[in-house]
């Protein structure tokens, strides 16, 4: 194939130079909420909830939405390469695959707002246990004293654990991918940390934004929204991380020789 015709990839150099534009962007959106948003340079209360990070609708919960479904994508096309490459094993692409599936969910999540719902429909449940007398739901909700989402916090706790394993076992020598890898769980788990934090009540022990409140004088909504904002920031910042691993991933899964051709179904007519 000559070379005019040849597109060629670097997936090393592009992993790094998407990794620091999603960065980029995703403290931009932090800065932009500061100035825009909270300090309120611009008077519209529109303009603002545009910027403010903490908002599912605004600029932000679209870049999170959109990174998420874009490493989606790319696991799908990792688990339909699987098909296709010699020495695969089964085990493998049932991994990819079920990675793939959570992803999709992830993405759909964040656009559609699942788990929120979700924990809107758990409290209605609570609430109508409480009426009725029984309380088993609500004993069983006592165990998670933040939101009522959380409910659901063991299946992504164990869905963590299978990435982990999974991932480790895949990348095998990698030791850059695997050092992303653990940043990006890390950083994944310290935005529900801080979420679980944000849910709890103002009395509850564990409550430190309470602590700073009071022990610092700050008024609820800067200790509020800042921890709203560094949650969002560290949870673009962990997808942004898987994303460039599954590029990597691809490098390293190809053959040298491998090419990927596109065709049409159709005879297209000559000119």
């Amino acid at each position: 194939m000559s070379e005019q015709r040849r597109l060629i990839v670097d997936a090393d150099h592009l992993s790094k130079r998407l990794l620091l534009v999603l960065v980029c962007f995703e403290l931009l959106f932090v800065v932009l909420d500061i100035v825009i948003n909270y300090f309120e340079v611009i008077q519209y209360s529109s303009i603002h909830e545009l910027f403010n990070i903490a908002r599912e609708d605004g600029l932000a919960g679209w870049f999170m939405t959109s990174q998420t479904l874009l490493a989606a994508l790319i696991l799908w096309f990792i688990y339909g390469l699987s098909h296709h490459i010699d020495g695969v094993a089964a085990l493998d692409r049932r991994g990819w695959l079920l990675m793939a599936l959570f992803f999709t969910y992830m993405s759909a999540d964040d656009g559609a707002l699942i788990h929120e719902r979700m924990g809107s429909m758990f409290e209605e449940m609570l609430e109508a246990d409480k009426v009725d007398g029984s309380g088993a739901l609500a004993q069983w909700m006592a165990v998670f004293p933040s939101y009522e989402w959380q409910l659901l916090l063991p299946f992504f706790v164990l869905m963590g654990v299978f990435m982990l394993w999974f991932l480790w076992r895949a990348l095998g020598s990698d030791k850059r991918s695997l050092l992303l890898v653990l940043v990006a769980f890390c950083s994944l788990a310290c935005a529900v940390l801080l979420d679980f934090i944000e849910g709890l009540s103002e009395e509850h022990a564990f409550n430190v934004y309470s602590w700073f409140k009071q022990t610092y004088l700050l008024e609820s909504y800067t200790v509020d929204h800042f921890a709203r904002s560094l949650e969002e920031f560290l949870e673009m910042l962990g997808i942004s991380l898987f994303l460039v691993v599954f590029i990597a991933q691809l490098k390293r899964m190809l053959p040298a020789d491998f090419i990927l051709c596109f065709s049409s179904s159709r005879v297209m007519p000559k000119v």
